[in-house]
């Protein structure tokens, strides 16, 4: 069976529904019956939040430059202007371009120009059927003949490998799972072995390139024996661009049991990449590659050094001080003192892990914290490695603001309660008493 086709025959048949579409719960942290969230008589948390005065910031610069490097990514992509798209992508990859926020703006230009084909592909195996109007599999070559007459140009492989491996994820699913269809693996494993067969052409170190180096990284779910090479193309990716902590955050989600390795495993990698990048970050890289792992699986709280991650913390936010980070860290260290709260307040096992990680969110709050970005907060809930794509993002950002309103007024409470105003700018944070 032909899964995508590089002749020039037309292929009409369309593919079986096999996406199955996710629903995440979205649970928010009412806690308001502990005795640190109730207000002077019946009040609550939120009685007392009208007087906590912090800016909320529901489309920060990093949205707007995400939106503007993934539409000119598919406005050149659609104008066919592919030599123009090359320079661009090869551009911003070389000089390790990021919005504000830290994403590449290669991987959004890369992620703009193949969204036609992978959408059209997603809707098929959704629904059953292509969008009226769209014929992925024409797509598909489409873009393989780009790459025919463009066989040197890396950036433009870069595109036709990742519509592969996003195809291929479209195919099988993106949950760690073995029960998949053996129709969906083979879908998978085909357009995997094609992206493969795209970038084993080009070599990142020699190009210099992260974006290569990252999508051999993203090919690793496709191989026998993944756990084998999984550490060393992260350090090799890490080693060209060490500045960006994503690539931090995904070796760590993929060194989770669910996926290739184990908590052990994960710690002793954390380490590594601390070690490795003290210079830049100091113990730093020990929280961001524990930071998405211990939210998708909590149970990482069992093993993680706690006074080295909220090291890690403090020295990613000093090194890092922008917002997003900041909104970033206090939404993980809230969550996370949630799970902990939930797993362990019974059983007095790690019983050190609440207060510490109270004592780092409130760390956060007083040092970093200036505004409140609702997303970032409403995406912690349900673990940053996620399906979210199906929720909206208007829904998301409503949960998120008043989680992050709730969470951020927790340090404050005594005041609250005795009627000050607590004041948020970018110089500090002002208590003012009534």
């Amino acid at each position: 069976m032909k899964f995508f086709s590089l002749d020039r025959t037309n292929v009409s048949s369309a593919a079986e529904p096999t996406l199955k579409k996710l629903s995440q719960t979205i649970y928010g942290g009412d806690n308001e019956g502990d005795s640190d969230q109730k207000g002077d008589g019946n009040k609550t948390v939120k009685d007392l939040l009208h007087r906590l005065q912090i800016p909320i910031n529901t489309t920060t610069p990093d949205q707007l430059e995400s939106d503007q490097s993934r539409d000119q990514g598919l406005f050149l992509a659609r104008q066919e202007r592919w030599g123009d798209l090359e320079d661009q992508i090869r551009t911003h990859d070389q000089n390790r371009t990021t919005t504000s926020a830290g994403t590449p703006l290669a991987e959004l230009m890369l992620f703009g120009a193949r969204s036609d084909v992978v959408r059209a592909a997603e809707h098929a195996l959704l629904h059953g059927h292509p969008a009226r109007g769209a014929d992925f599999f024409s797509g598909i070559e489409a873009l393989e003949y780009m790459l025919e007459d463009h066989p040197d140009s890396y950036p433009l492989a870069l595109i036709v490998a990742h519509m592969h491996i996003d195809i291929g994820w479209a195919w099988r699913g993106a949950a760690a799972k073995e029960d998949v269809r053996e129709l969906n693996r083979e879908a998978f494993h085909a357009h995997f072995e094609r992206a493969e067969a795209i970038l084993n052409r080009f070599c990142p170190t020699a190009h210099h390139s992260p974006a290569l180096s990252a999508a051999r990284c993203a090919l690793l779910p496709g191989q026998t024996n993944p756990a084998e090479k999984l550490c060393a193309e992260f350090e090799a990716l890490i080693a060209l661009d060490p500045t960006n902590p994503r690539h931090m955050r995904a070796l760590g989600n993929y060194m989770l049991p669910r996926w290739y390795g184990d908590f052990d495993q994960l710690d002793l990698q954390a380490r590594r990449i601390a070690a490795r990048t003290y210079d830049l970050w100091g113990a730093g890289a020990y929280a961001w590659v524990w930071f998405d792992a211990l939210l998708v699986d909590p149970r990482g709280l069992e093993m993680v050094e706690i006074e080295y991650f909220l090291d890690g913390v403090d020295d990613a936010l000093t090194r890092r001080g922008d917002q997003h980070s900041a909104n970033l860290m206090a939404a993980h260290l809230f969550r996370s003192w949630q799970h902990a709260r939930e797993q362990y307040s019974d059983t007095g096992f790690r019983s050190d892990l609440p207060p510490a990680l109270r004592e780092g969110f409130d760390m956060v709050v007083h040092d970093h914290l200036r505004e409140i970005h609702p997303l970032i907060w409403g995406h912690a809930e349900i673990g940053f490695e996620n399906t979210s794509r199906i929720i909206s993002r208007e829904r998301l950002a409503a949960k998120g603001k008043e989680i992050a309103l709730h969470a951020v007024a927790l340090p404050f409470m005594t005041g609250l309660q005795n009627g000050q105003t607590v004041y948020f700018t970018p110089e500090g944070i002002t208590q003012i008493n009534p």
